[in-house]
């Protein structure tokens, strides 16, 4: 671990009630502490630590470069409003955090986390929804020269889950804003030891509120003690239980999960594990950097790269971008093939693919609609 210093300090509030401790590094990297990340993350700190000295958890590696490590990095904090002042502490980066999001993200589409992983996925899920909507609103409403106030968008999109629930049904009964367990039993229709069981096992994250004898008695109770729960606290819940108004919530707030993982990322999965197979001995990585274009697949040795786009040939990408991009990947061998290529088609493709051309293999796929052509780059 390198030792820098974290000059600027803020609370970062994406999630309503979640406040994260957020630095800026005297290099300009922004981070959040380990604790706020495992916060931010919906992971337990031990879980977090676990993964930075044991390394990416097996249901993740075929959804990440597999030189990717999460590098934690030591920093001495000389911000002066930071209540950790003098001390040193254990930072992640933003990319740190962007990678292992995505990561959840497209194992939960393909449904291959582990039970206690899945619920780390679905706050992943949120949180990219919410920052992707975020990114958008935020570039639009800047080119128009409007505010911009980034938290409160981002926490905007996320609570989106409070309008759907009451649009479905829920109904508090303290106020608009505090039910009971009652009241989110009857919503999602789930008996009350499943709602006491997710209840405790987020503890740390959903914090009960203590009603007073009088609000007890107006709601028409007999209780002698009862607790509330804030509606966004509701939402946690709805979103985090696989019941019915659950996952009909979590659908209308963003599509079916499995969507998240197009057809064609899956089958960049398994093209993943064969070509492994068929390039071991070499230096051969998946989801590699090259200066700062990333690419599906590379082959050190053969100066190759390999890209499973599916059915656009990036026809639908930024053209700009897409031009800087090829110009740069001139010192390799380029070849784009659709995910149901068979091996001979593909392996006929990479015999013939020469330094500083792109060779596209969609023909044999959809001969109708798509065409195989060899481009030159230089």
């Amino acid at each position: 671990m390198t030792e820098r210093q974290a000059v600027h300090y803020g609370q970062v509030e994406i999630i309503p009630g979640i406040q994260c401790d957020g630095y800026v590094l005297d290099d300009g990297t922004a981070c959040l502490s380990e604790r706020g990340t495992a916060d931010l993350l919906g992971m337990s700190h031990t879980a977090l630590q676990n993964v930075a000295t044991t390394g990416v958890p097996k249901t993740l590696k075929p959804f990440i470069n597999k030189d990717f490590s999460v590098a934690t990095t030591l920093v001495e904090v000389t911000a002066k409003n930071s209540p950790h002042k003098n001390r040193k502490i254990v930072v992640y980066g933003s990319d740190v955090i962007e990678t292992i999001m995505c990561a959840y993200t497209t194992a939960i589409g393909n449904n291959v986390l582990q039970r206690n992983q899945i619920h780390i996925g679905r706050r992943c899920v949120l949180l990219i929804s919410a920052l992707v909507r975020t990114a958008l609103e935020t570039a639009i409403k800047e080119a128009c020269g409007l505010p911009i106030n980034v938290q409160t968008t981002t926490q905007q999109r996320y609570t989106d889950i409070v309008e759907l629930m009451k649009e479905s049904g829920l109904k508090c009964s303290v106020s608009e804003e505090i039910a009971i367990k009652t009241d989110i039993t009857r919503f999602l229709d789930i008996p009350l030891s499943t709602l006491n069981g997710f209840l405790y096992k987020r503890r740390n994250e959903i914090k009960p509120i203590q009603l007073d004898r009088k609000t007890i008695c107006a709601i028409g109770s007999k209780a002698l003690r009862m607790n509330g729960y804030h509606i966004q606290d509701v939402g946690t819940v709805a979103l985090g239980m696989d019941s019915v108004i659950g996952i009909g919530l979590k659908e209308k707030m963003f599509g079916s999960v499995s969507s998240l993982a197009k057809f064609d990322t899956r089958g960049e999965i398994e093209w993943q594990q064969v070509l492994t197979e068929i390039f071991a001995g070499f230096n051969f990585y998946h989801n590699y950097t090259i200066g700062s274009y990333r690419v599906d697949f590379y082959v050190k040795e053969l100066d190759l790269i390999l890209e499973c786009n599916g059915y656009d040939s990036h026809a639908n990408y930024n053209q700009v971008y897409e031009v800087k991009r090829e110009l740069f990947l001139n010192n390799y061998r380029v070849v784009r093939f659709h995910h149901q290529i068979d091996l001979k088609t593909l392996f006929n493709g990479i015999l013939r693919a020469k330094m500083g051309t792109i060779t596209k293999l969609y023909h044999y796929v959809y001969p109708e609609t798509s065409k195989s052509s060899v481009t030159e780059l230089n």
